[in-house]
């Protein structure tokens, strides 16, 4: 058997490959279009799923072509490849791969692997404990793909597409009339459908971020089959943690304040009431932060010297003019007086005249379309009607809230665009959404309140 190398790099695709990729393609597009059969009489919703899964595939094919021949090579070949060495060490000593896949990422267990039966992964990616979590992922894609690089991704694209699907379920139950708008703002944002389909942290966690308020919908809103939700809230909540814990903190104070919606309805004095709710925010950010900390490795001063330090290495001269300067900081005041900048580099960077390459060109377009709905939305909403529809409508306020922390985190850790542009799919879905349904009561002036969900579904 000849040595099993890893390059960081795929340059060409073989010949099985350019037969099994339509062969799969027309699998998953059969199979989306039966569901979609099955289920559209009864859920007129459906009608939008199977353009949505072929919109994913596309989606992945395109991240791949892009990183075979254009960027050639990255991270997302490299988790490839070093799942791959995790799965032939499966195949050829399973007692090892069973020590390996149970325990962290040591150098002991690394030298478990051989080039010639197994290969390496790679030492970057099996020592880190959020890379190697990744990677554990993906064995079970490696095994239907038969180890192909595109089968791959397009496998864990379709599979991921199962979370975002559910956030456009749980979006369209509470805001029924805004089902075309939200369909785009979900389903069909680009730079979502593009990076949200490789093989990336990214895509994992978005994917996890959409089935836990999911979950959180049905099991505290909703309050049906709490048993299989509260499960399906672990579940998520565990690999969110495991991967990028930063999304959980930015998820906690806006999903406390929706939790707690009911018991704020008893308030009757209107002003206690809205005064009310950002004193929740602040004490479940706190509360969030202290939850996190005491189950893992999240300290506020450590977080903000890490996220200093990782800005600072991306403005690299090596990264080529694809880097931006909110300004420095080492302190946890210094990043709190950057705030504003962080939280707008977040949501609207890079603009269309920052961008060096065709893929920050058509993000700054995508970019601009969302700067140009906020301005336009406020400045035509009353301040007082704004204020009114947000703290009647509690899923907005999550929305609003989750995006503009997460913005906040991104924009001060980091310092370039092609970081920027993945790291903020997290939160697009939610972000466009809110506007959308802000847009949606902006023209129908006597709408104010969210309309009651569907308990019927779940």
């Amino acid at each position: 058997m000849n040595e099993i190398k890893n390059y960081g790099y795929i340059d060409n695709l073989s010949l099985s490959e350019y037969i099994a990729i339509p062969v799969y393609i027309i699998i998953i597009f059969l199979i989306s279009y039966y569901i979609e059969y099955k289920n559209v009489k009864t859920n007129p919703l459906y009608r939008y799923y199977s353009r949505a899964v072929a919109l994913k595939v596309l989606g992945a094919v395109c991240f791949c072509l892009v990183y075979i021949f254009v960027y050639k090579g990255g991270d997302t070949i490299s988790y490839f490849e070093s799942s791959r060495a995790l799965t032939n060490l499966m195949e050829v000593r399973p007692g090892d791969f069973i020590k390996v896949y149970l325990e962290k990422g040591s150098i002991e267990n690394y030298y478990l692997f051989d080039g010639r039966d197994s290969g390496y992964p790679w030492l970057n990616m099996f020592i880190e404990p959020k890379s190697f979590f990744l990677v554990k992922i993906l064995v079970p894609f490696m095994f239907l793909s038969f180890q192909s690089y595109v089968l791959c991704t397009i496998l864990l694209s379709w599979a991921s597409f199962t979370g975002i699907w559910r956030l456009f379920l749980i979006f369209t139950d509470v805001y029924k009339k805004a089902t075309f708008h939200l369909a785009i703002s979900i389903l069909f944002i680009p730079s979502v459908v593009f990076w949200g389909s490789g093989i990336l942290k990214d895509t994992v966690t978005l994917s996890a971020s959409c089935w836990f308020i999911y979950a959180l919908y049905y099991a505290f809103i909703v309050k049906t089959k709490r048993f299989k939700y509260f499960i399906i809230l672990l579940i998520s909540g565990y690999i969110m943690f495991a991967i990028k814990p930063y999304i959980l903190f930015a998820l906690l104070p806006g999903v406390i304040i929706w939790i707690l919606y009911d018991k704020l309805l008893i308030i009757k004095n209107k002003l206690l009431k809205y005064s009310f709710i950002p004193l929740v925010y602040v004490l479940s950010f706190g509360g969030g932060y202290l939850v996190l900390s005491s189950i893992g490795d999240f300290d506020i001063k450590n977080l903000v010297n890490e996220a200093s330090i990782k800005q600072a290495d991306l403005k690299r001269a090596e990264y080529k003019g694809n880097s931006f300067d909110i300004g420095s900081y080492t302190t946890v005041d210094g990043a709190v007086s950057l705030s504003p900048k962080a939280i707008i580099a977040g949501l609207y960077r890079p603009y269309i005249w920052e961008s060096k390459n065709i893929v920050m060109f058509l993000s700054g377009l995508e970019n601009s379309v969302y700067l140009g709905l906020t301005i336009f939305i406020l400045s035509r909403i009353r301040f007082l009607r704004l204020f009114k529809i947000l703290f009647d409508n509690p899923l907005i306020l999550f929305c609003l809230s989750y995006s503009i922390l997460f913005a906040l985190i991104i924009g001060l850790s980091t310092s370039n665009f092609g970081a920027l542009v993945r790291f903020k799919i997290a939160f697009l879905p939610e972000f466009l959404s809110a506007l959308v349904i802000l847009n949606y009561y902006m023209k129908n002036k006597k709408i104010t309140k969210m309309e009651e969900p569907e308990k019927k579904r779940g």
